[in-house]
Formats: structure tokens, C-alpha cells, sequence
């Protein structure tokens, strides 16, 4: 078991903040309900390490989290956390919080060329220690919290701050150090939206016919107020294939299985449903292309080229040198000042010219 400092008091959270801002990095790590267990996305815990001390934030627990905040977006405090991609959006969508320095060991992985990026797989290979999977798909809503279930939570950041160094001195080996550090910093200006899942995101409906578009758009944003209303997931409610299966073929709805019994005590309001969806059916807009000239054409297929030159030359995957987005930009502008440092240094030296 790992010790730790159990944070739920408004007293508790100031002193150990007084006690962070002294550090010169810390190790985070969120735990956080995902539409698993309840309806929403929000944080439930906030793990923190030292290299000899750490503790577990409780932020349900807490009205007012706004000392831990202060020292997250602290430039002169390195937070080291592995995979800032979902934490970052909840900490916006949440808080309107963006961290400052920050050291992701996860990028850290990716520009050393590794393939197997999870944090498990890291401190298998360099700590010889197993990440537990018991409480990978635990309600960290629950309370109380068993002693193992926060122990569990907080062993991951007693090896990050000692993962950053090893990742640092590799990283200084073969030279890449600054790559990282200018993808970091890339991160705080970085726009980290939380964004929900649409009618439109869901597989297999831009097949629908607009009138059965029509009815599914009014079926999915009713199951989003009655999931809502419920604190259930909305998969819970309706799952997606049977929303889809009723917008072609309504059901009865006072007699349906298979779904949340909210479902068939408010029957009426999926019959509303589905005649407002057929009465208003939903066109898909078609988005306007750009169109590429033949020689922009002929310019996008030789940075292809290049960037699998490139990937194969740095054992690295072939976004980082280059992603889509960029190179069409490159094509479009005849610029290369959407890259990064460290990436136009690395197209100079193949001596590359549009």
C-alpha cells in the first residue's frame, strides 16, 4: 500500500498547497466519472506526488479547489503528468484551468520511438512494476473510498517524477530533448474543449434518409435530458444501435426492453419525438472542398514522400514529422511556418524545397 495525505477539508487543501508551492515538480494525475457510472464528465479525485510524499485531493469532497488550481497553472512548478489529452479537457471544461510547464512522459515515449506508450508499459520496462487493473473501470464517485482503491489511485504518480528523468536522459541521448520541450509548450497555448458527442457523430447515421435523421436528432437529445434527469450515462438510457433501430422502425415505447425504465413511463414524450423528427427532417450539409491544383497535388504527394523519408530515418511515427493538417497547409501557403522548430530543421537537412 502507498502512503498518502487524504485532502477533503478546505484547511487541509491551503497547507498542502503551501507545502507544493515550494516544489520544484509535481506529479499528476486525475481520476475522473466519464459517462461510465453516472451522466457527465467531471473530476472526482487529483492525485499529487513528490518524490517523497503525496496525496489524494478529494474534489467532490471540496467546495473550492482554487489553491490547487493556482499551483497547476504555476509556471515556475513542472507538472508531470502521462497523457495530458482528457485530463487537460476536463480541467478546462471543469475549472477553465490550463497548466503551465508541463512534462508529458507519454510525448516523451513518442518522440523516443517507442510503440507500446501506455503508462503501464513504461513502468514495466523501467521500474519492473505491474499497474493494476482492478480499478481501471471503478466509480471514483463512490463514497467512502476503500484505503486500496485511493492507494491504487496514487501509485501511478510515485514513479512519474523518476519516469521524467530516465525519459529526460534518453531523450538527451539521441538529441530530441528540445523537440519535446517545444511540443510542451506547444500545449499551453493549446485549445484543450471538451467536446460531447453530437447526433451526427454517432456511427452509421449519415446514411439516414433526412426524415429518419430527423427523428433520430430529436430521439438522441431527448435521451440526453431524461439521462440527465436519471444521473445515468445516456448509453444507460438508449443504447446507440437500438436509437438508431427505433428512428427507422419506432417501437412501442410503453412496452420497449431493453432500455431504462424512464424510457416507457415517458412514452408520450418519445411519440412528440418522433413526429416533430419527421416533421422536421435533417439535410446533412455538404462541406465545400478546397481544391488542390495538379501542382499542389504534385507537391502534397512529395511531402508524403518525405515524410515516410523522415519517419523511417527517426524511427518516429509518421505524424509527428509531419501530420495532414500541416502539409496541406504547407501546400496552400507555399510556407512552412505552420511547423515546428525542430520539425522545418529536419525537412532543411534533406535540402527540401516546394
Amino acid at each position: 500500500m502507498v502512503s498518502f495525505t487524504y485532502l477533503e477539508t478546505a484547511l487541509g487543501l491551503a497547507q498542502a498547497a503551501q507545502e507544493w508551492a515550494q516544489a520544484a515538480e509535481l506529479a499528476i494525475d486525475l481520476e475522473c466519472e466519464n459517462n461510465l457510472h453516472h451522466y457527465g464528465a467531471y473530476i472526482s479525485l487529483i492525485q499529487i506526488s513528490t518524490l517523497d510524499k503525496s496525496w489524494v485531493v478529494d474534489v467532490l469532497a471540496l467546495e473550492n479547489i482554487k489553491p490547487l488550481l493556482e499551483i497547476l497553472e504555476n509556471s515556475k512548478i513542472q507538472k508531470i503528468f502521462h497523457d495530458v489529452s482528457f485530463d487537460f479537457r476536463i480541467l478546462q471544461d471543469q475549472f477553465n484551468c490550463h497548466p503551465r510547464n508541463i512534462f508529458d512522459t507519454q510525448i516523451a515515449a513518442l518522440f523516443l520511438g517507442k510503440e507500446h506508450l501506455g503508462l503501464g508499459d513504461l513502468l514495466k520496462e523501467y521500474f519492473n512494476a505491474e499497474k493494476a487493473s482492478r480499478y481501471q473501470m471503478a466509480d471514483w464517485t463512490r463514497r467512502p473510498l476503500t484505503e486500496e482503491m485511493l492507494s491504487y489511485a496514487v501509485k501511478d504518480t510515485t514513479y512519474l517524477i523518476q519516469l521524467r528523468e530516465i525519459l529526460r536522459r534518453e531523450l538527451i541521448q539521441k538529441e530530441r530533448l528540445f523537440w519535446v520541450e517545444e511540443e510542451l509548450a506547444a500545449l499551453e497555448e493549446a485549445d484543450f474543449t471538451y467536446n460531447t458527442q453530437t447526433f451526427l457523430d454517432v456511427r452509421g447515421v449519415r446514411t439516414f434518409i433526412p426524415e429518419q435523421l430527423g427523428i433520430f436528432r430529436e430521439l438522441f437529445l431527448l435521451r440526453e435530458q431524461l439521462a440527465k434527469k436519471v444521473n445515468r450515462p445516456v448509453h444507460f438510457v438508449i443504447r446507440n444501435e437500438h436509437l438508431k433501430q427505433f428512428s427507422q422502425h419506432p417501437p412501442q415505447w410503453e412496452k420497449v426492453r431493453g432500455v431504462h425504465p424512464i424510457v416507457r413511463s415517458q412514452a408520450a414524450l418519445f411519440h412528440r419525438a418522433v413526429e416533430l423528427g419527421k416533421k422536421e427532417p435533417f439535410f446533412i450539409p455538404v462541406p465545400e472542398k478546397k481544391r488542390l491544383t495538379q501542382h499542389q497535388k504534385e507537391q502534397l504527394e512529395r511531402l508524403a514522400e518525405l515524410q515516410q523519408t523522415l519517419a523511417q530515418k527517426t524511427a518516429l511515427k509518421a505524424h509527428l514529422i509531419m501530420n495532414k493538417e500541416q502539409m496541406l497547409k504547407i501546400v496552400l501557403s507555399g510556407q512552412f511556418d505552420c511547423l515546428h522548430a525542430w520539425q522545418r530543421k529536419l525537412i532543411e537537412g534533406e535540402k527540401f524545397v516546394l
